[in-house]
């Protein structure tokens, strides 16, 4: 039953490519527009900061327009009353979903690391590579748990969808995503901080950085985030 369910999540995702490509392409395309601005004697070191924002555009996109788009998609269609007839649990729909795209976010990771490492000079040695995966890891869980929570918080499937659409930008907007967080007025910054790609980018710079990390309270916020969003997506978990 585990492995059928991973496959149908690998359907869903090969049958929106858009899904796919805007997740790959956004941080490619931000990299390339942000190189412009980039001094070449500093290239590699801007790069090793910017990284962790690049890695976390790409997860949230396999989090929100895939992931939870899709499944307030499959709700409004009645696909997924369906497994009301299934031995299919909740928890193991949200843990297949996850298994089936981690393969997919450490390709687009590694891909992306090769183009810096190639054409932008980043630096990959003294990389604790281990905990950098495993920062990476707990990102798109965490993501991926705020994702299918907000595509179940409306009873009204359509409604969830708009939602997620009104999360996943407003992340990305206040987020410190197009934005440093530094170059906001006061009152943004202390939001931006308290927002989960906040917890996500600069966890994954302490990481990759050989930084402490647990400075701080983002990689501390990011597990409780984890936990609460689990539990939030199992128990408002909708078929329909």
């Amino acid at each position: 039953m585990t492995l059928g369910m991973i496959k149908y999540h690998l359907l869903v995702l090969a049958r929106e490519p858009l899904n796919i490509f805007f997740g790959f392409g956004l941080p490619f395309l931000q990299l390339f527009i942000f190189s412009g601005t980039m001094d070449a004697e500093t290239r590699g070191e801007v790069m090793a900061g910017a990284l962790p924002i690049f890695i976390t555009v790409a997860s949230m996109v396999l989090c929100f327009t895939d992931s939870a788009l899709s499944h307030g998609y499959t709700r409004q269609i009645k696909f997924l009353r369906r497994l009301r007839m299934t031995p299919v649990k909740p928890l193991q729909y949200i843990f297949t979903g996850i298994a089936s795209r981690v393969g997919v976010l450490l390709l687009f990771a590694a891909s992306f690391i090769a183009v810096s490492v190639i054409f932008f000079d980043l630096s990959i040695t003294d990389i604790n590579w281990a905990l950098f995966v495993g920062v990476l890891l707990l990102a798109f869980i965490m993501f991926y748990l705020i994702g299918m929570f907000v595509a179940n918080a409306l009873k009204n499937a359509k409604g969830s969808q708009s939602l997620t659409y009104v999360v996943f930008f407003g992340l990305l907007a206040i987020g410190g995503i197009f934005f440093p967080i530094e170059v906001m007025p006061d009152v943004l910054q202390t939001v931006a901080r308290v927002l989960p790609p906040a917890y996500a980018i600069t966890s994954l710079q302490s990481a990759w950085l050989g930084e402490g990390l647990f400075q701080g309270h983002y990689f501390i916020a990011m597990i409780a985030s984890t936990l609460i969003f689990g539990a939030l997506s199992i128990k408002f978990f909708k078929y329909e």
